[in-house]
């Protein structure tokens, strides 16, 4: 009886291992015989479309792009670089590699993360053979190995080298190696050399990533990899790996072919694809691909910038070593703030792969500010909080000579004045004040939150003040800085920017959908404020040729050497984007003279110079023309939000002697409710300016002024305009030329009508303190005793003293 139930048993068991046999060889024979046949592969050839948000066909793409090339127009070095970094053993195996399998499981396990894969050559181009990367799954696993072994036995190994070369994505619109050489180096791929092909080589892994237009020094480091393995497994010479690493990768871009409407556009979406779908779908997946490009945005757009071209309102100058030719460039790109809905896109003016509205990443000078007045907002600050715009000194190291930092345009300074004001106008002092008070961290988590990714470890640092002034290691983005600035139009929601709407396959199922992020990151009342606020940088401040007649807020930017201009400016429903500058961060001053001597491009006779003014004005001209036929929105009010009149010197209610009062909005709890007290009945005394002291009769007429004092406090207040600084030093003859540079400071202190008259420093214009406050300059107490009479004068200014004092 045991022993029949032991039998049943092995039965049993066998049976079952039958049945599991049976099912792997059944399943494994179900999956290859739905494998595509590969016995002529040509790869796939039906052709992507990409449609406008309205429906237009904008462009194709398709596989018969890329420039196909026998495998002996390919370099020996570009053949062996590729073996050397993606397949070592490509020679030895059968198509899969037996021995990488266990050796990437066991480094994936330590490293805790996939560090390594497996893929041969051969499995990649099986992998393309299937077209459907976005599908990583086990069924997808084994169509792919059973490939892989029928390419190796169908196929030579110089055949599938050469498909493999043929087909690879390189970053781009780089598809094959032909490709790739021609648009990163301007050749043909059999003119490529060693360093160069090793560039090409180290692609395959990251190809935007690595591509030497996006990240230069990754794309050197990739290059040095691809060569150290070619050395170790003796493709090349110690001679030749140590040659070509010291050589410096040099990009000389072909010309490129002419596109239709938004070829930037176009090259973006196609990359979104690309990552999404692969390169091979894309170009042979016949994709139907809805966008959301704004065809009449984005022809208004380009034709805008062409027309100020050809106006030589910007000029045309011819660099070496860039992307393009001509400079300097630019970036236009417009959002729907609500939606997240790139409506138009310029990356540049011409047609090359360099898309400065998505990849340029440049410093923003005071285009940054709002984010530093943004946090100041949530803070608790109102637009009618006042900040003292004076001079403050530099933080130098020991045997500097003194200096100021910041200063401000034309070295003008105003003393107390509003965020608004100090906003509308671009203040820097006021900007630097202000982020020192608020910090730095502060600002970058505000700025991060609303949507900009750029910042570095070495932004984070609270003495970092040059941040509120847009002084960012890295920099921003154009796409970002709109990003950003939607916050602000969509009541303070952060929308993702995104270009597909949808994509349907060959057979029409819709296979991707957009559903952008949205995220909360300011309240309402604060997105209003800063609204209200860069309303008045448009209305009466540095940007005023963005006016369009209707709501629009925005900010200029420019930074100190010329390098680079902005406007980012929003209506209700639109937000834009304009950056100008060169790709090499050239100095945007330009002096060139025809055969005659006359200057090729000129402002007013002088050589043009680019800053702000010329984003904002060409930021206006296209905008003006976009909202021409739109309805007329409004910023909303939300509401909590107030107004009231204050006192624009101190930030409070004004008293029955504020000689200036303004309305200003705050959150109805951010109302203030102290009545200003510095403000009195005023009086006038006549000064001599030679002594500083009250003039009598004998003072020469020439050095008397008419000074007004506050009747009971005494002190001085405006309208006055100060001058202060001049050289540090006397140049000595016993000095050499080094030591006898001095620091230079000059400035002009404004204080308008009915401002009291801080005390400053008469060289560096930084305001006299008492215990952290300031002290404000009071009438004098003595009588001028210069101008005879001196006697007299020493007893009138006792019983001057007496009076004052009493």
């Amino acid at each position: 009886m045991a022993k029949q139930r032991k039998n049943y048993i092995f039965a049993t068991i066998i049976l079952i291992f039958a049945l599991i046999f049976g099912l792997v060889i059944g399943s494994i024979t179900w999956i290859i015989k739905n494998t595509p046949d590969i016995t002529n592969y040509k790869g796939p050839n039906e052709a992507t479309l990409i449609y406008s948000a309205d429906g237009q066909l904008l462009t194709k793409l398709y596989r018969e792009n890329r420039v196909y090339v026998p495998l002996e127009r390919i370099p020996v070095d570009l053949q062996n670089a590729i073996v050397a970094i993606e397949d070592t053993k490509f020679y030895a195996h059968h198509g899969i590699d037996f021995w990488g399998i266990p050796r990437a499981l066991i480094t994936n396990i330590k490293e805790g993360r996939i560090a390594q894969g497996f893929s041969t050559i051969t499995m990649q181009l099986a992998e393309n053979a299937l077209f459907h990367r976005q599908q990583r799954t086990f069924y997808r696993k084994i169509q792919e190995i059973y490939l892989a072994l029928q390419f190796e036995r169908l196929y030579t190994k110089p055949e599938i080298l050469e498909m493999y070369l043929n087909e690879i994505f390189l970053g781009h619109s780089a598809y094959g190696v032909e490709t790739a050489a021609q648009q990163y180096f301007g050749k043909h791929v059999w003119e490529l050399d060693l360093s160069e092909c090793a560039l090409v080589a180290g692609l395959p892994k990251a190809p935007n990533y690595y591509s030497p237009f996006n990240n230069i020094d990754a794309a050197k480091t990739r290059r040095n990899v691809v060569l150290n393995r070619m050395l170790e497994l003796g493709y090349i010479t110690r001679e030749e790996y140590e040659s070509a690493r010291k050589q410096d990768i040099i990009i000389k871009p072909s010309e490129p072919k002419k596109e239709n409407t938004a070829p930037y556009f176009i090259r973006y979406v196609r990359d979104r694809l690309i990552d999404r779908f692969g390169a091979q779908m894309v170009y042979g997946g016949g994709l139907k691909v809805y966008t959301t490009l704004d065809l009449e945005m984005q022809k208004t757009a380009e034709s805008t910038i062409k027309k100020a071209i050809e106006n030589k309102y910007l000029p045309t100058v011819e660099r070496d070593n860039t992307p393009d030719k001509l400079q300097p460039q630019l970036a236009l790109i417009t959002i729907e703030p609500q939606t997240g809905a790139i409506r138009a896109m310029v990356g540049g003016r011409g047609n090359d792969q360099f898309n400065r509205a998505t990849q340029a990443v440049r410093q923003p000078g005071s285009a940054f500010k709002p984010f530093v007045y943004t946090t100041a907002i949530k803070q608790g600050w109102s637009p009618g909080s006042v900040i003292n715009d004076m001079p403050m000194l530099a933080h130098k190291e020991q045997g500097e000579p003194l200096s100021i930092w910041p200063s401000n345009f034309e070295d003008k300074y105003r003393g107390y004045v509003s965020l608004r004001t100090a906003l509308r106008y671009s203040i820097n002092v006021a900007a630097v004040k202000l982020i020192k008070q608020v910090g730095v961290n502060n600002t970058i988590k505000t700025a991060e939150e609303m949507g900009i990714s750029t910042f570095q470890p070495a932004d984070n640092k609270e003495s970092h003040l040059s941040l509120a002034l847009g002084g960012l290691n890295k920099g921003v983005t154009p796409m970002e800085m709109a990003s950003a600035y939607g916050v602000f139009a969509n009541r303070g929601i952060w929308v993702e920017p995104y270009v597909i709407t949808r994509v349907m396959d060959r057979r029409n199922n819709v296979i991707y959908e957009a559903h952008p992020d949205k995220k909360i990151v300011l309240s309402e009342d604060v997105a209003y404020l800063m609204t209200n606020m860069l309303e008045s940088v448009i209305s009466g401040g540095t940007g005023w040729r963005a006016r369009l007649g209707r709501p629009v807020a925005g900010k200029t930017g420019t930074t100190n050497n010329y390098t680079d201009a902005w406007f980012v400016g929003f209506t209700p429903d639109l937000v834009t984007s304009v950056w100008i500058g060169e790709d090499n961060l050239h100095p945007m001053e330009y002096d060139q003279k025809d055969e005659n001597g006359n200057y090729l491009f000129t402002e007013n006779g002088r050589p043009k110079i680019i800053s702000s003014a010329e984003a904002a004005q060409l930021w206006g001209n296209y905008m003006r023309q976009v909202v021409k036929n739109r309805e007329v929105k409004y910023f909303n009010v939300p509401d909590n939000i107030v107004k009231a009149e204050i006192d624009p010197v101190t930030g409070l209610l004004p008293n029955k002697y504020t000689p200036r009062v303004v309305k200003e909005i705050f959150r109805k709890h951010n109302v203030p409710t102290e009545v200003e007290n510095l403000h009195e009945p005023i009086v006038t005394e006549k000064i001599d300016k030679e002594s500083g002291l009250l003039a009598t009769p004998n003072c020469p007429r020439e050095n008397v002024v008419e000074y007004s004092y506050f009747a009971s406090s005494g002190i001085r207040v405006g309208p006055a305009t100060i001058e202060f600084g001049g050289i540090k030093k006397e140049k000595d003859e016993d000095e050499n030329e080094e030591e006898q540079i001095q620091e230079v400071i000059e400035g002009t202190y404004i204080v308008d009508k009915g401002e009291p008259v801080q005390k400053i420093n008469p060289e560096t214009g930084v305001p006299i303190t008492n215990n952290g406050q300031v002290i404000y300059e009071r009438i004098p107490t003595r009588k001028c005793d210069l101008h005879g009479n001196g006697q007299q004068n020493f007893f009138d200014n006792l019983w001057d003293m007496f009076k004052f004092n009493n």
